[in-house]
């Protein structure tokens, strides 16, 4: 899918700077800049390297001071940087001509008679990039195109200090106990003082109340000299690397052409139709990454600002790994899962080398077994659930039925509750200080939906494996007769939470999960009112409110001070993952419901204008409640993603010929 965005799509600097690009690695390190080639947040960065794979990461390279300078002496930029002082910014708009995306971003810059084009691309299993330019020059003029890389040398989250110290010798650069070496076709030369920089302005960052300056290192700058009708430069930066699997570098082309074969491979894989699945396909291959503590596959829950966690890998890996026919990859991950088992509990939090695992949820040793089941259905491979994952579920099923940490036990009426204090076990886990804004205590709805449907799995493979356990029938009929008892309410939807008679009756899109997950434990009629509720109340082109605009606690956007933005986090806020488990119940229950399929058909036709919003062929995690048009939160989602595939795939399965 060529996504192409032209001067026609940016008036000015600041329209450039609402979108940009990422290139990852599959290591966790990233290469993220605006449109414009600037940094508008602290964590963008040209060459954001990991050094332990996936969450050590380490800022490189800023960006690059890109210029083209013609005979007669005019010099006109490439690239962008807000500063602090605007007569400091640096705008390129004037050069702007497009961006293009297919399997690169790649930019073209057009003054006078001259066509620059830029491809950056980074290698796969290496902390290494490489920015190649082009340049028509029909009239064969003479000029030189200037490259200044502007350095960091931080761990992600830190600023440069004036105090920082650098060396420079030809092609390596050191500090802050990292080394990094560059290579190019051009003449270098080094700056006869090394120049800090101060004042940078992250406008990004400004929005939403977080820190929005800081500074940058000018080292060198090399020249590219052209007077021919195609000329060729490249740069390429590369981390010293300690790990055993570094690759040995090849030439930019060779790196570019490697690159582009080995994403189509993949898409290729994935056996989606449409041009948008195909496109999913390619993101979602974005937060698959390699973890070096597990030694094994893991999945990064967002870029810029997330690490990998037990909640967000077990939805993601529906369509980053399942829908994309990447068995082995799910395999690994289940492995580290079931590794970290601890009285029926799975890791919240991916332990890194040394560090203990943190347990602090409830829904991901459900959403588990859950996903077991769809990795059957999309393998047919029983033979791994029955010698590496059988256990496991087992050992979830007899704690959380007879009671394990964080009080999570079943209750006389076989639904789970669990909880207490300041805990925050579901995925609305916002703490700020001593306030939770969406206390979840007792039993919550899509926790209960997932013990049906966990208990309803384990009776499925009990048959498949030919095992006996005669209790769990009555126990899944028991749970969801409770559950319809005490959840539905007759206004038509669910409610969200329940405890020792406290009943929450906000409309929450939790209750998606009763009608999304494969065993359905509404009836029919019970489930089209809940999807027509949400439908009315929560539904957006581009996710689910996480509250209905008509409560009182509902907010309407997510920006501001660090605290506006967590008290409106889940309090009317749009996420894009939640969508799924909504369509897929439309899809599965109602496969023949003409009015509802549109629904759905109606979201996957919108929704693929949300990959030209924010992060070019990506979702974002979060959007605004009242008006959700610009992305919020992480730029790239890896549930937002996942989930939208995985009903792109379910749909062209079941609905298209």
């Amino acid at each position: 899918m060529k996504i192409s965005l032209s001067k026609a799509n940016f008036r000015d600097m600041n329209r450039l700077e609402e979108s940009n690009y990422l290139l990852t690695n599959g290591l966790g390190g990233y290469s993220s800049l605006t449109l414009a080639g600037s940094c508008s947040r602290s964590d963008h960065a040209l060459f954001m390297a990991s050094l332990v794979a996936p969450n050590n990461r380490f800022s490189f390279v800023r960006h690059l001071d890109d210029r083209i300078t013609l005979a007669s002496g005019e010099s006109y930029p490439l690239s962008s940087q807000a500063n602090v002082n605007p007569y400091d910014t640096v705008d390129s708009t004037l050069l702007f001509d497009n961006f293009t995306q297919t399997y690169l971003p790649t930019f073209t810059y057009r003054i006078r008679g001259i066509e620059i084009t830029k491809t950056i691309v980074m290698e796969q299993g290496v902390n290494r990039l490489a920015v190649k330019y082009h340049v028509f020059n029909p009239l064969q003029q003479a000029f030189t195109l200037h490259v200044t890389p502007k350095y960091q040398f931080c761990s992600k989250g830190q600023n440069l200090s004036r105090e920082q110290v650098f060396s420079h010798h030809e092609g390596k650069i050191s500090s802050n106990g990292q080394h990094l070496t560059y290579r190019h076709n051009g003449a270098n030369s080094a700056l006869d003082t090394p120049r800090y920089e101060s004042g940078l302005y992250f406008s990004y960052d400004a929005r939403d109340g977080r820190p929005a300056t800081d500074a940058q290192m000018a080292l060198h700058t090399i020249a590219f000299v052209g007077t021919e009708t195609n000329e060729q430069f490249y740069v390429l930066f590369e981390a010293e690397e300690k790990r055993a699997t570094s690759l040995p570098t090849q030439s930019v082309d060779v790196m570019i052409n490697t690159e582009i074969e080995r994403q189509k491979a993949y898409i290729g894989q994935a056996k989606l139709k449409s041009i948008f699945g195909q496109q999913l396909v390619r993101a979602s291959e974005q937060f698959v990454v390699d973890r070096d503590s597990t030694e094994s596959k893991s999945i990064i829950a967002g870029y810029p600002f997330f690490a990998d966690w037990g909640r967000d890998t077990m939805i993601a890996l529906w369509g980053c790994n399942l829908s994309t026919n990447q068995f082995e990859d799910a395999r690994q991950i289940f492995r580290t899962f079931i590794r970290y088992e601890q009285r029926g509990v799975l890791p919240n939090l991916f332990p890194e080398a040394g560090v203990e695992p943190m347990y602090n949820t409830i829904d991901a040793s459900l959403l588990f077994i859950v996903s077991l089941y769809e990795y059957y259905q999309a393998s047919g491979d029983l033979e791994f659930i029955r010698d590496e994952a059988y256990e496991c579920m087992m050992n979830i099923y007899q704690h959380y039925r007879n009671g394990t940490d964080f009080e999570i036990k079943m209750l006389d009426n076989g639904l789970i509750s669990g909880g207490s204090g300041f805990d925050q076990l579901t995925w609305m886990d916002i703490r700020y200080g001593d306030i939770v804004p969406t206390p979840r205590h007792g039993c919550a709805v899509e926790i209960n939906a997932l013990w049906f449907n966990s208990l309803s799995i384990l009776d499925f493979f009990n048959q498949k494996l030919n095992k006996s356990m005669p209790e769990l029938p009555a126990l899944v009929e028991q749970v969801k007769a409770t559950f319809n008892q005490e959840f539905y309410n007759d206004a038509g939807y669910l409610n969200d939470w329940i405890k020792e008679g406290e009943i929450n009756q906000q409309i929450r899109p939790n209750q998606a999960y009763a009608v999304g997950l494969p065993f359905p434990i509404l009836s029919q009629e019970r489930a089209r009112t809940v999807i027509l509720t949400i439908y009315k109340e929560l539904y957006s082109p581009l996710g689910l409110r996480s509250l209905s605009m008509d409560d009182p606690e509902f907010k309407n956007v997510c920006t501001g001070s660090h605290f506006d933005r967590d008290m409106a986090y889940h309090q009317g806020t749009v996420w894009g993952f939640m969508i799924g488990q909504f369509l897929m119940g439309i899809l599965r229950q109602f496969p023949h419901d003409t009015d509802l399929t549109r629904i759905v058909e109606q979201f996957i036709e919108h929704n693929q204008d949300g990959l030209y919003e924010g992060c070019i062929g990506q979702l974002a995690e979060i959007y605004d409640g009242y008006a959700p048009s610009q992305s919020r939160g992480c730029f790239a989602q890896a549930w937002s993603v996942s989930e939208v595939l995985r009903v792109v795939k379910y749909y062209e399965q079941t609905h298209q010929k």
